[in-house]
């Protein structure tokens, strides 16, 4: 008997993004070691991301930006457009991201203005000490599991449903 071939799309869902990365991703220890990093550096960024008495529109989270330029990186994604094409639809780039299923993908000027604007804005003496210490660690593990993760998107596409 022939099944039917209709859609029927759910309006909610029961499952987190977690739920969709393999247990054994390799990027699931980088992002671990990436948040911990950015966590050493929330007083950095607080005080670089002050209220502005003028208001105005909330950047993006300088943790969702830098987490989104690893990505870019270790994913060989070759410009900020395509970053923000695939984000909108790999629920794995979503997750290490931190975006939930139903953010809004940032336009892609948007995100260029932002990461110019926290590279401009993030003091020089900070880099070396506060940012390339903790990070170090993941982007050369990063580096090395790159082959790695294009390896396992690969196989995940070729694998039959």
């Amino acid at each position: 008997m022939r099944g039917a071939d209709t859609f029927t799309e759910s309006p909610f869902t029961l499952h987190r993004l977690e739920d969709f990365v393999p247990s054994d991703h390799p990027l699931r220890p980088i992002r671990q070691m990436v948040n911990e990093a950015l966590a050493e550096m929330d007083t950095l960024f607080a005080g670089m991301y002050e209220a502005d008495v003028k208001g105005g529109r909330p950047s993006i989270a300088p943790e969702k930006l830098l987490r989104a330029m690893l990505l870019q990186v270790f994913c060989s994604i070759r410009s900020e457009r395509q970053l923000m094409d695939q984000v909108q639809y790999n629920l794995l780039y979503r997750w290490f991201i931190g975006l939930a299923m139903d953010d809004a993908v940032w336009v892609p000027t948007v995100f260029t203005k932002n990461r110019e604007r926290l590279l401009r804005c993030m003091p020089q003496r900070a880099m070396p000490t506060q940012t390339a210490g903790p990070v170090r660690p993941a982007i050369r593990i990063g580096s090395q599991k790159s082959t790695s993760i294009r390896k396992h998107q690969r196989a995940r596409t070729n694998q039959p449903n």
